[in-house]
């Protein structure tokens, strides 16, 4: 028999809906913190039971919910957040949808208190799948606490598909960790099973909750930058090519202070880092992005942790440029010590750091999204972080006294950051200006370092043994002559202009309709590379002139080879043969046990010198490796 069209009971409909919202305990976690962080609360409390399947409390100071609007908080699509369609351009809330309170109490049972600062007494309200049980006023502190109790007790389904307690209390943990970074002016605290696994202090310091969260040894390696182009601001903390991971689980992006996932910024991420580390490693990045609320989509998810950029590859352009400046800035020579790790006292560990809170800028609310000649700034902490160091008071740890560490986080130079006095308006092209002092200092710097060096002599036929006042160093012959080979024919290939063959036979292509669309788009890539393609026939294309790229046509293959890569996000088109210029370089460089003259070996450290970046190959290994004077004496028992 046909089944006739029927409309859903609201209880069937609310379990439904839910689980597009709320999937697992850190789901629940996430959309009532950020409810907390919304209200303006200066400090979050959150709890959790057995990875957040028995219980979840979050309780905040914030400006509570008002008496009257306790009931309809509850039903789906109530919000105080947004009122027409206008609204969704220019959304500065993290919650905006009114699902999430809905949600969570359709599939679990509920406990809330609130009070708002206008009046004497508080709410109380209980619900049990949505249901409620009990609603009365009750005595209790300013803002809101939420109890969650026996997540998804009425949808079985659903929990049997959980995962073990200890992964989901992992979830939990990486997400409350990611708010703390995004809001250090808020102090969080993270309590498991009766344990505090960390707090932040609310002292606007993200390198101090870096710190408390991932260790201090972590946050020593990170270098901080900072840059802004017209409408896009950017703050960043990014690992030392040395720190490094086997997965992008600590690559962390915040746009306009909301936690998100976005491939393009991971991918900006991959090409600043392109070549100064090895293949399947990943650096450590926490990245603020400030942006236009109407240029980026942030509703194109129910949890909204992934968002649309307007113009992706201008974003990309902008955070690739502004990381790679940076870490080119800096002495990427690892240094190896001959120390062993101290071991820790018995019964001690060493977790949170307390170090200093950096000066502010400004009296500023962090919060808000300033408007000013059509520009639109969210300063996620607006602060001068030219120089960041510690000061030589005491600290305490697991209630143990240490002596903090001098000029841990100190930089070698005082970076003047464009956006000290954020609120001020800041020309572009000072700011260019300032960017070309430092470009200067950074290639006078390489080169200093690098001439600074006098060779002894050879080791093994591969590696040159040098030193300077302070330090030894040993350099792998064949790495340094990769990278001058390699930054000789990039620069080449992408300041020739295209070498074009023309062919006596027509190549036919067939692709598929989405192939083909692609290929016509994006026509001037293949022009450019110098290709010349017309039309012919149904998704046919016929290829009348090819490339000559290192002094060979490249014909079928290479076609190919770039409508497979315009399936990713391209800056250039020099960019697809980026893997053969560091295969050509390795194929063409002095190779280990190849003894080198003398004269050779001065040539090799002169064009090593002049190079943007002699530290490491194409590949991401190190060129040159140091050795204090102080650790060699020490091993010999001179110290």
């Amino acid at each position: 028999m046909l089944k006739r069209i029927h409309r859903l009971e609201k209880e069937i409909a609310n379990k439904i809906a839910a689980g597009e919202v709320v999937d697992r305990p850190s789901s629940v976690v996430k959309e009532l913190v950020e409810n907390a962080i919304d209200a303006k609360a200066s400090r979050i409390i959150i709890e959790i039971k057995d990875g957040g399947k028995s219980y979840i409390r979050i309780t905040d100071n914030g400006i509570g919910i008002h008496k009257e609007d306790v009931r309809i908080a509850f039903e789906r699509h109530a919000t105080s957040k947004i009122k027409d369609v206008e609204d969704l351009n220019t959304i500065l809330s993290l919650g905006f949808r009114g699902e999430a309170l809905a949600s969570i109490a359709a599939v679990s049972q509920v406990e809330l208190i609130s009070k708002t600062r206008d009046v004497e007494s508080g709410t109380y309200l209980e619900l049990h799948g949505g249901q409620i049980i009990e609603h009365k006023d009750i005595g209790c502190p300013n803002g809101t606490t939420f109890v969650i109790k026996n997540l998804f007790y009425n949808v079985p389904a659903r929990l049997q598909f959980m995962k073990s307690k200890a992964t989901e209390t992992s979830h939990i943990s990486d997400l409350v960790s990611k708010y703390a970074l995004a809001y250090p002016d808020i102090s969080f605290r993270f309590i498991n099973n009766g344990s505090i696994v960390f707090t932040t202090s609310g002292s606007s310091s993200i390198v101090n909750n870096i710190a408390s969260i991932y260790g201090k040894e972590i946050a020593k390696s990170m270098f901080y930058t900072s840059n802004r182009q017209k409408d896009l601001y950017i703050e960043a903390y990014i690992s030392k090519p040395t720190l490094t991971r086997g997965n992008k689980q600590l690559q962390v992006f915040f746009v306009n202070g909301r936690y998100v996932k976005n491939q393009i910024l991971s991918d900006a991420i991959e090409e600043a880092y392109k070549t100064l580390i090895t293949v399947n490693r990943f650096p450590i990045c926490f990245i603020y992005l400030t942006v236009s609320p109407n240029s980026i989509d942030v509703n194109i998810h129910p949890t909204k942790t992934e968002i649309r950029f307007d113009n992706e590859l201008r974003i990309k352009d902008f955070v690739v440029n502004t990381l790679k400046k940076r870490l080119l800035k800096e002495n990427l020579i690892p240094s190896v010590s001959f120390e062993r790790p101290k071991k820790k006292e018995d019964g001690y560990q060493e977790r949170i750091l307390d170090l200093p809170v950096l000066k502010e800028s400004s009296e500023l609310d962090k919060t808000k999204i300033i408007k000013k000649e059509d520009e639109w700034i969210n300063p996620v902490n607006t602060r001068d972080e030219s120089l960041v160091c510690e000061d030589k008071s005491s600290y305490h740890a697991n209630n143990k006294t240490e002596q903090k560490l001098t000029g841990a986080f100190s930089e070698k130079e005082n970076i003047k950051v464009a956006n000290q006095n954020f609120h001020k308006d800041i020309k572009n092209k000072d700011f260019k200006t300032n960017n070309t002092l430092i470009d200067e200092r950074k290639y006078n710097k390489n080169k200093e370092k690098i001439q600074g060096i006098r060779i002894l002599g050879q080791l093994f036929n591969t590696y040159l043994i040098g030193q300077d006042e302070a330090s030894m160093y040993l350099i792998d012959q064949h790495a340094a002559h990769e990278r001058i080979i390699y930054d000789r024919l990039l620069k080449n290939y992408q300041a020739q202009s295209p070498v074009s063959q023309k062919l006596l036979a027509p190549i036919l292509i067939e692709l598929s309709l989405g192939e083909f669309e692609m290929v016509k788009k994006n026509k001037n890539i293949f022009i450019s590379l110098g290709f010349e393609i017309e039309e012919f026939g149904i998704n046919s294309l016929i290829i009348r002139s090819v490339p000559v790229v290192f002094g060979k046509p490249e014909a079928k293959k290479f076609f190919i080879e770039i409508v497979d890569n315009l399936k990713k996000d391209i800056q250039s088109s020099y960019d697809i043969k980026i893997e053969k210029i560091i295969s050509m370089s390795c194929k063409q460089a002095i190779k280990a046990n190849d003894q080198l003259a003398p004269l050779e070996i001065e040539e090799l450290m002169k064009q090593l010198s002049e190079l943007e970046n002699p530290y490491t190959c194409p590949h991401g290994r190190p060129v040159i490796i140091s050795m204090s004077k102080y650790d060699i004496e020490k091993k010999f028992k001179r110290i």
